[in-house]
């Protein structure tokens, strides 16, 4: 069988540092299936104590990105208070796990030409979105994403997800395994770059990438 890549994204952590909370179950089921994903953590949510969770995630291979100190909306904001955004939880990322990162997703995907022109990364958006933030369950989120695959709308994509839902975790319990028989790799965004052979670019914005 061929194998298939794609990328699952996390937003809006990080969320805590326990063994019952959302986070640490789409962690540990990653590590379990030996996959990867990215994360893009949010600098004001970022304290001493779940700076474990992006430790544990980054021993997994998994890949830390920038969604802002306050998800606020961009399209709202001055060419440098949007810099700022950005800077404030790179600055958080580098002290947490010694890194910094190489991609930003913009919260709720809304962007102008303020936007694009402020931002000193490559902004990932998405092709599959599962809307999980939308008071949805479980199995609304499976259907979503295993329709996208049916539709052969999910190799190469970026899949936008929720750290903090349980609704999520549970769906990425299930859709781990169910689309590794299917021939899928979980990899991260940077690594699908790299496969694809595109060099990610700042001030661009992608969604699937292929």
């Amino acid at each position: 069988m061929e194998e298939k890549l794609v990328a699952f994204t996390f937003d809006d952590g990080p969320v805590e540092y326990s063994e019952d909370s959302s986070a640490m179950n789409i962690l540990h089921t990653l590590e379990k299936y030996g996959q990867r994903a990215t994360f893009f953590y949010v600098g004001q949510q970022i304290n001493e104590e779940n700076k474990k969770e992006l430790a544990f995630a980054q021993s997994l291979g998994c890949e830390a990105a920038n969604h802002t100190f306050t998800h606020c909306f961009l399209t709202e904001r001055t060419e440098q208070e949007i810099k700022e955004e950005f800077e404030k939880t790179t600055k958080l990322l580098e002290e947490a796990i010694g890194k910094t990162p190489d991609l930003a997703r913009i919260p709720y995907l809304a962007q102008n030409e303020t936007v694009l022109n402020a931002v000193e990364y490559p902004m990932i958006a998405c092709s599959v979105d599962s809307r999980d933030w939308d008071h949805v369950s479980t199995e609304v989120i499976i259907e979503r994403i295993m329709d996208a695959e049916e539709k052969g709308e999910l190799e190469d994509a970026v899949v936008l997800l929720h750290e903090p839902y349980w609704t999520t975790a549970r769906a990425v319990e299930y859709l781990i395994p169910t689309l590794i028989e299917k021939g899928y790799r979980f990899v991260t965004v940077s690594e699908l770059a790299k496969h694809n052979g595109i060099s990610l670019e700042k001030h661009k914005v992608y969604g699937r990438i292929r």
